[in-house]
């Protein structure tokens, strides 16, 4: 199926048996043209591939010196979810579809782990295999979880995603790079379902799902392993578009950062933040 295919297809859907029908199919497209391979952090650099049942995603290196299992997405759960709040919504678009990816990504996999509890669960496993419905409820998600499960949406969806194995700062990091016009298109997004940015009113804050567009000059930089600042400010202006509706947000003040993102585990391990001097500024 394709982008308009399925967007029309999902605002024909009745109730949650056929969100549910909807769903498996989707899923069954996907992994029909899936291919075995093996992916994750220091495995590739990105990938593009639905992260179906074929695919040997490893959400880290090693766990007691021995090769990670694999994460499986095995749970339709956020993926039903997804379609009921595209449908709550009674549209969607790309800008606004990274917030809702956002919210239902953090609302399945909530973590309040600092690393010992996700250790326990990929360590402790029985087999070669983690399911991701463990992950959830042992609270343990970190970038690598969040982020296949958010490209796994965006596939769902037919929109164009990659899961990219690089840092943020100084620190290993997986996020996301969107092609809302497709492969090989512009623009491209750098989304962070590991991040968010927000409004500020005094202790009122609203929050919002974390990208940022790249121009092509920018997209190629990052791809040959230069780090890439972004200054999230400049993206007030869209936010303030898309959701400021009837003047929702003309009394917050926007709260943006400006982190560094480099692609691929040889620029990641080479990284020290750079300065802004380094980089240069961020252009939109």
């Amino acid at each position: 199926m394709t982008k308009d295919e399925i967007n029309k297809r999902i605002f024909e859907l009745k109730d949650e048996e056929e969100i549910r029908e909807f769903v498996k199919l989707r899923i069954a497209e996907l992994e029909e043209i899936a291919e075995e391979k093996t992916v994750g952090q220091n495995y590739t650099d990105s990938f593009s591939d639905y992260i179906s049942s074929k695919v040997h995603y490893k959400p880290a290196e090693k766990f007691n010196d021995a090769e990670c299992p694999d994460l499986v997405y095995d749970d339709i759960e956020p993926y039903v979810n997804l379609i009921k709040a595209i449908k709550e919504s009674s549209w969607y678009n790309e800008l606004s579809l990274f917030t809702t990816i956002f919210f239902e990504v953090y609302k399945y996999l909530p973590s309040d782990d600092i690393g010992l509890g996700r250790y326990f669960t990929y360590a402790s496993h029985k087999g070669d295999k983690v399911s991701i419905k463990d992950v959830r409820d042992n609270s343990v998600a970190f970038c690598s979880e969040k982020s296949g499960l958010s490209h796994n949406m965006f596939k769902l969806l037919g929109i164009d995603s990659e899961v990219v194995v690089g840092a943020r700062d100084s620190e290993m990091h997986a996020y996301n790079l969107v092609y809302p016009k497709g492969y090989g298109n512009f623009p491209v997004a750098i989304y962070d379902p590991s991040h968010f940015v927000s409004f500020l009113n005094g202790d009122k804050k609203l929050s919002f799902g974390y990208y940022k567009t790249l121009t092509e000059e920018e997209y190629n930089s990052l791809k040959m392993g230069e780090p890439h600042r972004i200054d999230l400010t400049k993206t007030e202006k869209a936010y303030r578009q898309l959701y400021g509706w009837n003047g929702m947000l003309d009394d917050y003040t926007f709260d943006g950062d400006t982190p560094c993102y480099t692609f691929g585990l040889d620029a990641a391990k080479k990284m020290k933040t750079p300065t802004p001097e380094q980089t240069g500024p961020s252009k939109r």
